[in-house]
């Protein structure tokens, strides 16, 4: 499954690093994950899914 490109440069936006550590804490990946995504490549529907979810959670506004 492709991810939109409106999600990848919000991924890019909420990045807080580009290292394994920083982009699992993040976003639950790894760095290879992350250029799989850069790249435009296909990832597991459940990663997308999950991707979905944590953006959308960091995007809230806290209350």
């Amino acid at each position: 499954m492709h991810l939109d490109d409106h999600i990848i440069a919000q991924m890019q936006v909420l990045a807080t690093g580009r290292t394994d550590e920083a982009l699992n804490a993040r976003f639950g990946i790894s760095y290879n994950t992350w250029r799989k995504l850069l790249a435009g490549e296909a990832v597991r529907p459940s990663l997308a899914h999950r991707l979905r979810l944590r953006i959308e959670a960091l995007q809230a506004p806290e209350t």
